[in-house]
């Protein structure tokens, strides 16, 4: 009988030892082990994004590229310690646009959990988010690769990331932004992430100008393997090991594969090439860019329709803004702006009760549940993320180009030897010769 006394006090002792320890730390290891992976997954997306522009651009822009996306990462990095993430993510302002400084310089970060993730501490989520800050400035650069100088670029995704990324994240997800609160549905960053980078690049295209020898000559990508290297996305915004995030990561996975194939089907019947690598790794990036917004509100299979659109419409947007001579030189709009607001819609059509209800309460729904309003919900996210991206984007170029030594466009024979030479000062293949120019070849400044 002392023995089973002993055994029942033992017994209570550890339940009510493990239930103070739940109620004082709702820390759950599992979904910080997942968080962490994921947040390493999208970190190495950074360098990846850059071998996947640097293969896209000349060789002679191949380096600016690689260090343009890894610099855009360390600004924002800063920036989102300091005051970006307080800003794009408060849950104690009253505002229905924008943060405050509450969690300014990441205070209070470790011994809180944020309502979005309330089972890994606060720094974590931090930290995950920030990923994605960083990498959206890094996508508009491909707009203007091999002509815009690196140093009024890096004064501008400062900027921009403080005063059009962080509201508008706040807008989307935080507990008290506007569109949040009229039930938009963007689970990993249609809007946030793709409509306004797409929206931006639009802008520094056609307000850096064309290159010089634009329609002049054909441009050929330096590296098709770094593109391939650099094709990729994850699945971790469910912020949990749970059921949700399988979803994303397989309609994604879904997305990126049909998306693929079928841009190098269009390539070989459209465009008359071959299987072409670069045209597979363009469709899986918009089937990526698409399904984004959807990935964890709508069926997996769901992802192929996704893919399949995302294809079809990106490919064709390539080509409109080819034939309205909008030099985007890697052509964002047309894949991550274009791809981002057709997802935005389609998740609009798509999603239902039966994943969105999953591990969440208080769920919405798309017009498979006949939820009508969902979709002019959608497309109004899509009109005030472009709009405000566009418009700051519009006043940031023309004031940093009024600043002495900030003008962002770099002159005809920098352009023409090759941002390499002109503003990193290494050459990525010092092995061969290149850059040496003629008087007649520099064009018109």
């Amino acid at each position: 009988m002392r023995i089973l006394a002993f055994l029942v006090l033992s017994a209570s002792a550890v339940i009510a030892q493990s239930t103070s320890s739940s109620a004082t730390s709702p820390v759950d290891s599992g979904d910080v082990s997942w968080v962490l992976i994921s947040s390493a997954l999208v970190f190495i997306m950074v360098p990846g994004l850059g071998l996947f522009y640097s293969g896209l651009a000349e060789t002679k822009n191949s380096l600016a590229m690689l260090l343009v996306v890894m610099l855009a990462f360390a600004v924002v990095a800063v920036q989102w310690a300091l005051f970006g993430y307080s800003l794009a993510f408060s849950d104690t302002s009253v505002s229905t646009f924008v943060g405050n400084f509450r969690y300014g310089a990441l205070l209070d970060t470790m011994e809180t959990q944020h309502p979005n993730a309330p089972t890994i501490p606060g720094s974590l989520y931090s930290m995950y988010q920030m990923m994605f800050a960083a990498i959206t400035p890094a996508l508009f650069v491909g707009a203007t690769a091999g002509r815009m100088r690196i140093l009024p670029t890096i004064v501008f995704v400062f900027m921009w990331t403080t005063v059009v990324y962080d509201p508008i994240c706040y807008w989307v997800w935080a507990p008290n932004g506007w569109l949040h609160n009229l039930n938009v549905m963007d689970y990993a960053g249609g809007s946030v992430v793709h409509v306004s980078s797409g929206a931006t690049a639009f802008v520094l295209a056609l307000l850096v100008g064309k290159r010089v020898d634009y329609g002049k000559r054909d441009y050929h990508n330096h590296n098709p393997t770094f593109v391939y290297i650099g094709t990729g996305f994850n699945g971790g915004s469910s912020v949990a090991a749970n059921s949700r995030g399988v979803n994303a990561a397989y309609a994604s996975n879904l997305a990126a594969c049909i998306g693929g194939l079928v841009w190098m089907g269009l390539d070989t019947l459209i465009n008359r090439k071959k299987f072409s690598a670069i045209g597979f790794c363009t469709g899986a990036v918009a089937g990526l860019a698409t399904i984004t917004p959807g990935s964890g509100y709508v069926q997996p299979g769901i992802g192929l329709i996704f893919g399949i659109l995302a294809s079809v419409v990106c490919f064709y947007a390539v080509k409109l803004m080819h034939y309205l001579h909008v030099d985007d030189s890697l052509d964002v709009a047309a894949v991550h702006g274009v791809g981002g607001a057709l997802g935005l819609v389609l998740t609009g059509v798509f999603a239902q009760y039966s994943v969105t209800d999953v591990d969440v309460t208080g769920a919405t729904a798309g017009w498979l549940d006949h939820v009508w309003v969902q979709v002019p919900v959608q497309l109004a996210a899509i009109a005030a993320v472009g709009v405000w991206s566009a418009v700051w984007s519009i006043t940031f170029v023309l004031a940093i180009n009024l600043i002495p030594g900030l003008k962002m466009r770099c002159n005809a024979e920098a352009e023409l030897r090759g941002m390499d030479f002109a503003d990193v000062g290494e050459n990525a293949y010092p092995f061969v010769e290149y850059g040496k120019l003629k008087n007649d070849d520099l064009g018109q400044e």
